[in-house]
């Protein structure tokens, strides 16, 4: 994987003015192939083979920590968003000859729970009828979602909506040298709101979780298809800025791309015996709001480095750290970080696949 970086483009404030600064920039990534699963295919039809989600399966309210019941979400065309944003991204890609899609579900059962997977007679069927290479089937596909609204420290109104997709799949090949394959693939999207005043406000800011979630549903569609075409991706990450000279030192060698001296400048934060292990940490003052602002920044600056481990390590620390502060600011930090590590975990997962 090659990375091109644009660092530092804008400056935020986030939460409570002079509690912290995050300083934004892009990462441009130019991917290869991930997948090589259809190297030498040329011509694929996506199928649907998957049934339509419960409407009253997978959300979740939280108002004040209180857990609300008995939430329902339509998502009959959740399946379409995500098979026709696949097919799309596979045919513009130019890496095949043709792309095609049939979007009528396969899948007579009538479990939503229990997937099933295409007959070999149906296989068959269809590799002939298409004329085609592969099948690429989507077996099943999950959808659930968390809201959760609180006062802020400073007396607003903070809500998120965060969305998470699982999905199923199968190949089959025309060519009886290549065996059928199954793989999963998964994706999360999240969406915040600050104000002054109401919830309502706030609540109002968020997308609705049926547009959610479908946009969530076309975004993994997209994203596994880009997965197995050349493409160049474009990612946001945040550092935090503090008034502590060593947090600012670090922020100025992360400017010039020196990511070990970055890391050597948050380190000095928190006691080493502490960082290393990655517990209990805190810099020598006791401070946990500085130490977890470092542990988030080392995290990113491993992530420039490709060490995809110790990035996951020291967000896990980061979430840890935010979540001790007992502050609305510090839960605030703790879901942005719980995002990006799942985000970074997905970045592991895919080097170690290789």
């Amino acid at each position: 994987m090659r990375l091109k970086h644009s660092i530092l483009l804008s400056l935020l404030l986030l939460a409570i003015p002079m509690v912290a600064q995050q300083w934004h920039f892009t990462i441009d990534e130019y991917r290869d192939a991930e997948r090589n699963a259809l190297r030498g295919v040329h011509r694929v039809l996506v199928v649907n083979n998957a049934l339509v989600q419960p409407d009253d399966f997978g959300h979740s309210t939280v108002l004040d920590g209180n857990n609300k019941s008995g939430i329902s979400v339509r998502l009959d065309r959740a399946l379409l968003y995500s098979i026709f944003s696949l097919t799309q991204t596979m045919d513009e890609s130019g890496d095949f000859d043709a792309v095609e899609l049939l979007d009528v579900s396969q899948n007579s059962s009538t479990n939503y729970y229990a997937r099933q997977s295409l007959s070999a007679n149906k296989v068959q069927n269809l590799l002939q009828i298409y004329q085609v290479d592969a099948l690429l089937v989507l077996n099943q596909l999950v959808l659930y979602d968390v809201l959760e609204a609180f006062q802020t420290d400073d007396g607003g109104q903070y809500a998120y909506i965060q969305a998470f997709a699982q999905s199923h799949w199968s190949m089959y090949f025309a060519d009886a040298s290549r065996r059928s394959q199954t793989l999963s693939y998964a994706d999360t999207l999240i969406w915040e709101s600050k104000v002054e005043y109401t919830r309502t406000q706030a609540l109002n800011q968020l997308p609705n979780r049926e547009d959610a979630l479908l946009y969530l549903a076309s975004t993994l569609g997209e994203g596994l298809g880009k997965s197995f075409v050349h493409s160049w991706v474009t990612v946001s990450r945040y550092l935090y800025d503090i008034a502590d000279t060593h947090i600012e030192a670090g922020v100025q060698s992360f400017r010039y791309q020196r990511w070990e001296e970055a890391i050597h400048h948050w380190k000095q934060v928190a006691n080493n015996e502490s960082f290393n292990g990655i517990k209990n940490s805190k810099n020598s003052k006791g401070d946990n709001k500085t130490a977890a602002v470092a542990a988030a920044n080392i995290a990113i600056a491993y992530e420039m480095l490709g060490d995809y481990s110790s990035a996951c390590d020291y967000a896990n620390e980061a979430s840890r750290l935010f979540g001790a502060l007992k502050t609305a600011w510090g839960r605030q930090q703790q879901v942005n970080i719980r995002y990006y590590l799942e985000q970074v975990r997905a970045k592991q997962a895919k080097a170690s696949a290789q």
